[in-house]
């Protein structure tokens, strides 16, 4: 053991400094890859609902009309994350592509900081099985989202490696966990919650006054205080969302599969393993580090998100918790290398799995890229057949095309040559950027005032009803799997 991992946190740490380098390069190809096969996607696909309002968030005039904005919108992603996709934005000329850059270069730097954290307490075999178990089609799915996400992992990533590779009474370390935890809350709010595993791991310790934990703290309640303004506006978000984002335990256990979608794999491998390459054990599996139990500790972050939503915000969604990806992947990965190190075929047979796994999961994403699903279905198709009759539309009169649905409103009028032509009836009252952005919604009233150049997409059956009371019937003009379009007799 080195000097600098007897002093770390995690005392036992197994630091290998002269590992092979072919570790180092292969991480460095997946990081790579990823990084790569990200922007990729980015620059083939459409943004979607949310990656709209962060390309409207982060090109309106200036920072003080986007700071303003953000205190009245409901926007639950703190102001610092738009200062970054403004500085992309403006460096890509404003492509679409530049708002997902930092998504991108977070995830691959989130990947080779998680491997480097579990090459130090393992080795470099098993560090690059901790990047593959990271690399799931949950968490690589936000490095070409222009949303926070990757970002908020990236930064999870570097706690954990700060807390277990400095030492516990150095200013340096404690200053710099500060910084992680001050500018991570100004990336996303829930990632507060990574604060939870190193507190109970100081607690365990019996060091309720830990520096890193205590700077951290200090880091959270600044931006916290700062941010105070949209905070507070956040709450009727909560009462605006869907009530599938409530709190409850199926999704709770979801979220945990989430993050090890194959952990059936290692148990079958293992259990093959075994079997094929078993020899005498010359002794037991090692104790568990104190790297490897604040890993462990991870595991309470979904729990911790579960009884927030209860009981304060009434929302709960994996993606607010993506940082608990590192701290469990390591865990895992430390603890399939005290028990399989020995088995040097079945280390390999281990990486192979979970490495083409991930691989060949970005590479199928990378060979469907025109239908990307998200949680409101296969947007881009979506968009692209309302986008394809639009000229059509013009052509026959049809000077106002009204949606229904506000997310579908938003994705076709962000994409549409014409603007001004579209417009949409909701209910919904999380619209305050309307007073920055020119959005048009309407009334029952005004859709009949205009009934002859009106088309319908999509018309609920209480918009239906009420054009009926008033004497108008829908006819279908375009008939597709997914929309139909109506004008009104």
């Amino acid at each position: 053991m080195d000097t600098r991992s007897a002093h770390s946190e995690g005392y036992g740490v197994v630091d290998r400094l002269h590992a092979p380098r072919w570790h180092w390069s292969l991480a460095l190809l997946l990081a790579g890859f990823y990084v790569v096969s990200s922007l990729y996607i980015s620059a083939h696909r459409y943004l979607w609902f949310d990656e709209i309002l962060t390309a409207l968030v982060s090109r309106l005039p200036n920072l003080r009309v986007m700071w303003k904005a953000l205190s009245e919108i409901e926007e639950q992603t703190p102001p610092i994350y738009f200062l970054i996709t403004r500085t992309f934005d403006q460096m890509f000329h404003h492509a679409d592509i530049g708002l997902r850059v930092p998504s991108a270069l977070a995830l691959g730097a989130a990947l080779l900081v998680t491997f480097d954290t579990a090459r130090r307490l393992t080795d470099g075999l098993y560090g690059l099985i901790a990047m593959s178990l990271l690399a799931t089609p949950f968490l690589t799915y936000y490095g070409y989202e222009a949303r926070a996400y990757a970002i908020y992992l990236m930064f999870a990533a570097i706690a954990l490696w700060l807390w277990v590779f400095t030492r516990a009474e150095s200013k340096t370390a404690a200053a710099a966990f500060a910084a992680v935890f001050l500018i991570g809350v100004a990336i996303h709010y829930y990632f507060v919650l990574c604060l939870l595993p190193f507190g109970i791991m100081a607690l365990t310790q019996r060091r309720i006054f830990h520096h890193k934990v205590m700077a951290a703290t200090a880091g959270v309640m600044v931006s916290l205080a700062a941010l105070y303004p949209q905070i507070a506006k956040s709450g009727a978000f909560a009462n605006s969302v869907s009530p599938v984002w409530a709190p409850s335990m199926t999704r709770l256990l979801a979220a945990y599969r989430e993050f090890l979608p194959n952990a059936i794999l290692p148990l079958v491998v293992i259990a093959v393993g075994v079997v094929i390459f078993s020899k005498p054990r010359n002794h037991l599996a090692t104790s568990m580090s104190a790297g490897e139990l604040v890993s462990w500790l991870f595991l309470v972050v979904p729990l911790a998100a579960y009884f927030l939503g209860h009981l304060v915000t009434h929302v709960f969604h994996d993606r607010y918790i993506i940082g608990a990806g590192p701290g469990m992947v390591v865990g895992a990965t430390c603890l399939l290398w005290r028990y399989c190190r020995e088995w040097r075929y079945l280390s390999a047979a281990l990486l192979l799995a979970f490495g083409g796994y991930a691989v060949t999961q970005q590479l199928l994403t990378l060979r469907s890229i025109d239908h990307i699903r998200s949680d409101s279905g296969d947007y881009q198709e979506r968009t692209r057949q309302v986008l394809a009759i639009e000229d059509t539309l013009l052509r026959e009169g049809k000077q106002h095309v009204v949606l229904s649905w506000d997310i579908e409103y938003l994705e076709t009028w962000y994409y549409s040559k014409h603007r001004a032509q579209y417009e949409c009836i909701t209910s919904e009252g999380r619209w305050t950027i309307k007073k920055y952005v020119p959005l048009e919604f309407v009334s029952v009233e005004e859709i009949i005032a205009n009934a002859p150049q009106t088309a319908l997409i999509t018309p609920t059956p209480a918009l239906a009803q009420a054009l009926a009371q008033a004497g108008l019937h829908p006819k279908v003009r375009f008939a597709q799997p997914q929309y139909v379009v109506a004008y009104l007799e």
